[in-house]
Formats: C-alpha cells, sequence, structure tokens
C-alpha cells in the first residue's frame, strides 16, 4: 500500500511539474507577444517617416514584414490556446495526439485564408495602413485595403476604414495629447501625467475616465504611444497652417 501512495504521490508530483512548466511557457509566449506589439509599433513609426520623404518602396518592404510579423503573432497565440488546453488534460493519454491535431488544424486553416481575411480585420495592419494614410490624407476616407482581391469572404464593409477625424484631446483634460501613453486593456489614450495623477488618486487602479469604458487600468498597463506622439504634433501643425493661411485670406 505504501508503494502504491508513493507512485501516486510521484506522479502528482511529475504532473505539478509539467503544469508549472505549461504555466511558464504561456508566460514566454505572452512576454513574446508584447516584444511583437513593440515591435509593430517600431515598424509604423519607421513607416512614417519614409512616407513623409516619399519612399513608397521601403513602406511596402515594412508593409511585408509587419504581415510576417501578424502571421507569427497568429502562431503564437493558437500555441498560447492550445497550451492553456493541454494543461487541463494532463491525465488524458491522447492529449499530445490531441494537441499536434489541432495545432496542424488550426494552422492549415490560416494559411488557407484569403489575405483580407488574414489582413483587411486584423486590428493592428489596419491601424498601421491607416496611419500611413493619414500622412498625406488626414481627413479623407481610406480605400478598400484589398481592392479587387478574388475568393474573400469580406464585405467592403469590413475592409474600408471611414476618414473620420480622430479626437486628439485628452479624455481626463480635454486638452490636446501631451506624452501620450494608451492603455494595453481598452485601447484609449491619455495624457501620460493627467492619467498617471488619476489613477493615483483612485487607489492606483481605476475605471478607465472615458465614458461607456468598463475596463479598468492600473500604471502597467500604459504604454508610451510614440506613434500616436506623432499624429498628435502632425495634426497642431496642420492646424496652424490652416489657421496661418485663413489670417492671410482675411488680410488679402
Amino acid at each position: 500500500m505504501s508503494q502504491t501512495y508513493s507512485q501516486s504521490q510521484g506522479g502528482m508530483g511529475s504532473q505539478l511539474q509539467l503544469q508549472n512548466r505549461l504555466q511558464g511557457l504561456r508566460s514566454s509566449i505572452q512576454n513574446i507577444q508584447e516584444i511583437a506589439n513593440d515591435t509593430a509599433r517600431a515598424c509604423t513609426i519607421a513607416a512614417l517617416d519614409l512616407e513623409e520623404i516619399g519612399d513608397s518602396e521601403k513602406v511596402s518592404e515594412i508593409d511585408a514584414s509587419l504581415r510576417a510579423l501578424i502571421d507569427a503573432q497568429h502562431r503564437l497565440e493558437v500555441e498560447r490556446a492550445l497550451v492553456t488546453r493541454l494543461a487541463t488534460q494532463l491525465d488524458s493519454e491522447t492529449a499530445e495526439n490531441e494537441y499536434m491535431t489541432a495545432w496542424k488544424k488550426n494552422i492549415n486553416k490560416y494559411e488557407k485564408m484569403s489575405e483580407s481575411s488574414k489582413y483587411g480585420k486584423n486590428d493592428m495592419y489596419r491601424e498601421f495602413r491607416q496611419q500611413i494614410w493619414d500622412v498625406k490624407h488626414e481627413g479623407e476616407p481610406m480605400p478598400n485595403l484589398f481592392d479587387g482581391e478574388q475568393g474573400g469572404d469580406d464585405s467592403d464593409e469590413d475592409l474600408v476604414i471611414a476618414g473620420a477625424r480622430v479626437n486628439y484631446r485628452c479624455p481626463v483634460t480635454a486638452t490636446w495629447l501631451d506624452d501620450p501613453v494608451t492603455s494595453k486593456v481598452c485601447k484609449h489614450s491619455f495624457s501620460r501625467e493627467s492619467i498617471l495623477d488619476y489613477i493615483r488618486a483612485h487607489g492606483g487602479n481605476c475605471a478607465c475616465p472615458v465614458d461607456g469604458c468598463s475596463n479598468r487600468i492600473k500604471p502597467q498597463d500604459l504604454y508610451a504611444d510614440k506613434v500616436l506622439e506623432r499624429n498628435v504634433s502632425r495634426h497642431l501643425r496642420q492646424l496652424e497652417s490652416e489657421e496661418t493661411a485663413a489670417q492671410y485670406t482675411m488680410v488679402q
């Protein structure tokens, strides 16, 4: 009996070790996903610089790199979901086979998808293309991202991003965004000092101050949004230019 108990305890110990390893793997995948998001933001900044000087060839190269990054992120997300499921099936003799079957099924399905399905509905890619478009066409609707593609299941409504004017004011102070940060949780943006003061005043963890948002945010959820900072600067320069032109017209 003691031998059976010992074997049972040994099996439980091995299972616990495996669960810990799977938890570590999930954490590693999440860290890689964060790095991928940072890389995407860096790609956007570089592409904006190139678009401003008219180097469309380099912008296209970055576009292709971003698509490859999105493909990699999809594989990471599939891996994360399957590892999470595997952690609940450690006592199943077929867990390994089920894992590999599900992996191949998900990846094969993704590879057969049209480009409009892979990228046209991807928030990161849509935002990237919108940022590039706004460099020279701010306020104008962006054309269909995948015009003329056959075999996709997407409607034009899904693939055209409206050219609505973005609000570059901080939701907390209603002034122009200054040193903007964006929440990883809800994607809302704020002036750094104003949102940090707001969070501190509410105990370090509070509801997002944007009307209608039910998410909670804390300082660790915020990242410096350099792309948004550039957009705010460009927008203010445009407003100043329009104001100067209007004053000149009045004098004339």
